[in-house]
């Protein structure tokens, strides 16, 4: 599919050349992206300065019903495209329709991949937490009340100490000093816990599942972690992330997220767009008097 898809490009970009010399004009072009299956389309055209522009899915639709057409086919919506080229200068629906692509600086692209890429391992973290705060609670409810948050470090690295959940209740004080973050004050609750452990008949085939989740809560906090401190790297050179983080009340990942997402400020024509794009503006939703 690989090789059927760059042979794909390659006679798409053949083509666009014949055109461009035969008829001496410039190559601009309009295609549908969804969920990033514009790529690597997009950067190949962008790549040969060619004029990029988006085609919004659903103000398309709307044209569509004003200037009804036959049945939806990739060829009549092709040329539906075309008439929107042609219409953008003189009707605003069609204007709105399409959007052109701006170039944005590459460490703002790296920044959104990045700052992407962490959002989503933080979902799955909290995800995978919930699971485990809700098997303890169901297994071993006392031992989630030595700590008032599951995510703790200390509590995570004592789960997965030993290769069953119920050999924690016989750990020595000295091998519990041993987990890194356990000092004296952890080692103590514990040990008030070990007195009176129980343990639900589940604990033999959920008590690896805990811990399981445990060991991959700790590997997603060490990949956040990684991710932080590239987008940190990344960042300082970035003038929009710069300026963001000057700001008081935004944070490093604040910044660097809507660096990446912002792009570049020529993408939009006025602060009001900006602030609806990174959902920031006052939306009114209203229903009669309320």
């Amino acid at each position: 599919n690989m090789m059927h898809q760059a042979e794909g490009f390659e006679h798409f970009f053949s083509r666009i050349a014949i055109y461009e010399q035969q008829y001496a004009c410039s190559v601009v072009v309009a295609m549908e992206g969804f969920n990033d299956y514009a790529r690597p389309l997009d950067t190949m055209i962008r790549a040969r300065d060619y004029r990029l522009y988006n085609i919004n899915n659903l103000k398309l639709a709307r044209f569509k019903e004003i200037f009804p057409g036959a049945a939806k086919t990739d060829a009549l919506d092709a040329r539906k495209g075309l008439e929107l080229f042609q219409l953008r200068d003189h009707l605003p629906l069609a204007k709105d329709v399409l959007q052109e692509v701006a170039a944005t600086p590459e460490e703002n692209d790296i920044l959104k991949r990045l700052t992407r890429r962490r959002r989503s391992l933080v979902r799955e973290k909290g995800r995978v937490l919930n699971r485990l705060q809700s098997d303890l609670q169901a297994v071993c409810p006392g031992l989630l009340e030595i700590t008032n948050d599951a995510g703790n470090l200390w509590f995570l690295r004592f789960l997965t100490s030993r290769p069953d959940l119920t050999q924690l209740a016989r750990m020595r004080r000295t091998s519990l000093l041993n987990i890194r973050g356990v000092g004296a004050t952890y080692a103590q609750a514990i040990q008030a816990w070990q007195k009176h452990a129980m343990f639900s008949h589940e604990v033999a085939w959920v008590g690896e599942m805990i811990q399981a989740d445990a060991a991959r809560i700790l590997e997603l906090l060490g990949q956040i972690k990684v991710l932080e401190a590239k987008m940190d790297t990344v960042a300082q050179e970035s003038p929009v992330a710069s300026i963001l983080d000057s700001i008081p009340g935004f944070g490093r990942v604040c910044s660097a997220e809507l660096a990446g997402e912002i792009g570049t400020i020529e993408r939009f024509r006025s602060d009001a767009s900006l602030g609806l794009y990174i959902g920031m503006s006052n939306l009114d939703n209203s229903s009669g008097k309320f």
